[in-house]
């Protein structure tokens, strides 16, 4: 049985990720299509505007056979975090391909950039001389486009193991606000937020959109109110960042300016949303430290294809399909995190209902 891999955010669901569908059947002819979706969090730092539940809903309906959940912690992380668990989990799941996207599309080039040994000492000065991480990543490297560095990141995790890598080139730009057939999810999310009408760039209609900008008046009264000697605790937070975060909080009420005085060359705006979602969410370092090597799948939904295959592989891998079995030190993670995104919802029971946290 030739079963593929896909690592999905849908921040929301769009045209451009039907076509990453149809291409992975395309080029890979699975009978099994598997994605590793994240939950209610993205990799930037980011709100999810469509709850796990409607992301796996869509999933499957456009071509998907089973969708399994990242965990919050393995999401909210850097890219190479992020890779490498996303990556552990296809590979658990017995996948035999991993289809991308890239901007770059040349798998031979970003296949040399996950071979790199990383000097760290230089990446430090030149972090230390200015440049954000990202950048000063690319100056090592001499040439990455900001939105390969995912597709680096699996490459790295894929070097370990026997998932063979398959690279489509991107249909747009991340970060493009441009609406059109194949539009980003931010160039969605700013057209919802606005009102306006993006049903020519996505299947999904949406009742009740969530904006990361909406848990800001929470966020800000939390930085005003903790002491700097607790945010320390949190996780991710480090190089003094904190005193930035309170400063800023008291000063602007706008979540944008915000954000955008937090920015700077040593800090970028995902890194920044990252830290506020675990400063949110209180999730502390020590929460993480103690968490066990992961030995579950946690499984959002499947279609008869999917609910076969595991069955078929149930011997081997620890399938979890109920919110309370869990191992216990995820799951306090996961329960904190799915309050604090229900409080953002019209319908928080009906929310942390369907969800199977109450």
């Amino acid at each position: 049985m030739k079963v593929s891999g896909i690592i999905v955010e849908y921040n929301p669901f769009h045209n451009g990720h039907l076509y990453h569908i149809e291409k992975c059947r395309e080029l890979t002819d699975p009978d099994v299509l598997i994605a590793v979706c994240t939950g209610n969090y993205n990799q930037r730092g980011e709100i999810s505007i469509i709850d796990k539940f409607e992301k796996t809903e869509a999933a499957l309906k456009f071509g998907v056979d089973l969708v399994v959940e990242l965990p919050y912690v393995f999401t909210v992380q850097n890219a190479y975090v992020f890779g490498d668990h996303a990556v552990r989990i296809l590979n658990q799941l017995k996948c035999d391909h991993l289809v991308f996207g890239s901007e770059t599309d040349n798998l031979e080039e970003l296949q040399k950039y996950a071979q790199l040994e990383i000097d760290v000492t230089r990446l430090k000065q030149l972090m230390h001389d200015g440049n954000s991480y990202p950048k000063s990543y690319g100056l090592l490297s001499s040439f990455l486009y900001p939105n390969d560095i995912l597709a680096v990141s699996y490459l790295k995790a894929l070097a370990k193991i026997d998932i063979i890598p398959v690279s489509i080139q991107r249909t747009n730009d991340y970060h493009s606000q441009d609406m059109d057939i194949i539009s980003s999810a931010t160039a969605i999310r700013k057209a919802l937020k606005e009102g306006k009408d993006v049903s020519e760039a996505t299947p999904l209609s949406f009742e009740d959109p969530v904006y990361t900008s909406d848990l800001y008046p929470y966020l800000r009264r939390l930085l005003l109110t903790t002491d700097k000697k607790d945010l320390e605790k949190i996780f991710l937070v480090s190089e003094g960042i904190e005193s930035l975060l309170k400063e800023n909080a008291e000063k602007y009420a706008d979540y944008e300016d915000f954000i955008s005085h937090c920015i700077s060359r040593r800090y970028t705006r995902s890194r920044i949303q990252r830290i506020l979602l675990h400063i949110a969410n209180q999730i502390k370092e020590e929460d993480v430290e103690r968490l066990p090597e992961e030995n579950y799948i946690r499984v959002l939904g499947f279609n008869q294809t999917g609910q076969k295959y595991l069955r078929s592989i149930k011997e081997d891998t620890k399938i979890i399909t109920q919110f309370k079995n869990i191992p216990e030190s995820y799951k306090k993670i996961e329960w904190k995190t799915s309050l604090l995104y229900s409080t953002l919802k019209k319908d928080p029971q009906a929310y942390l209902k369907n969800s199977g946290v109450r």
